[in-house]
């Protein structure tokens, strides 16, 4: 599924390239815009995002979830939108005093996927995303059981993108404990933590991970696979 309005993600301007031959010409450019999303919860401001004005409300739903401040989306009571889309307030219950406190992070259930299944989704992955083509500005993930993709999604941040695919599955009843995540960024321990909160039992990246998220996901069960192309990956 692909939800994106591209003419509220990017722009053109012009910039003046120069050669190293001393010769000169003025070309257009396609941008991403940025977008600033202030999250306000329990009544007062726990954090900013600088984000791609889309799938908002899938972001911040996300990020509830992949930071470990809900277990689901029962526990969010409201959340409600200022009119420039730049406010956010969300309740959260569950906190009587106010006092927003982290769970703990958990062991993943056994994944089910097969090397195929990865193949495949890479072969997916390998035919682009249309912001990103226009202006080489943008991560993007995909959410899938096994090779049915599910979701598709950009962000100018990696971290965005997946809280926006997480967001998206709780908004719709979808079991990530079933689910196969493939970023395109770098899998560092934050990155790692956010699938670990969100039950995921299986990430992919295009890129590389660090030696303390490989240490993470064999202590929480995460399948890692990295540097994941259509004809060769690796298993952390």
């Amino acid at each position: 599924m692909w939800v994106n309005k591209m003419n509220d993600i990017y722009d053109e301007t012009f910039h003046t390239v120069i050669r190293s031959d001393g010769t000169k010409d003025i070309k257009a450019r396609t941008l991403v815009k940025e977008h600033s999303l202030t999250v306000n919860i329990n009544g007062s401001l726990k954090f900013s995002l600088i984000c791609s004005d889309q799938l908002l409300k899938e972001l911040v739903v996300g990020r509830l979830l992949t930071t470990g401040l809900i277990n689901g989306l029962e526990d969010i009571s409201e959340i409600s939108f200022d009119d420039t889309n730049s406010n956010v307030n969300v309740h959260i219950t569950g906190y009587p005093d106010g006092r927003l406190v982290k769970r703990d992070l958990e062991k993943v259930s056994k994944p089910d996927w097969s090397y195929e299944d990865i193949f495949c989704l890479a072969r997916e992955f390998s035919e682009g995303m249309p912001v990103h083509s226009k202006t080489q500005g943008t991560h993007s993930c995909i959410l899938s059981m096994k090779q049915e993709v599910l979701f598709k999604c950009e962000d100018i941040g990696r971290h965005n993108t997946v809280d926006k695919a997480v967001g998206y599955a709780l908004m719709n009843s979808i079991s990530l404990s079933e689910c196969i995540l493939y970023i395109s960024g770098r899998v560092p321990v934050d990155m790692m933590e956010k699938v670990i909160y969100s039950r995921i039992p299986v990430i992919v990246s295009k890129a590389v991970p660090t030696i303390d998220s490989v240490r993470l996901a064999k202590e929480y069960g995460v399948t890692l696979i990295v540097k994941a192309y259509p004809d060769q990956i690796e298993v952390c």
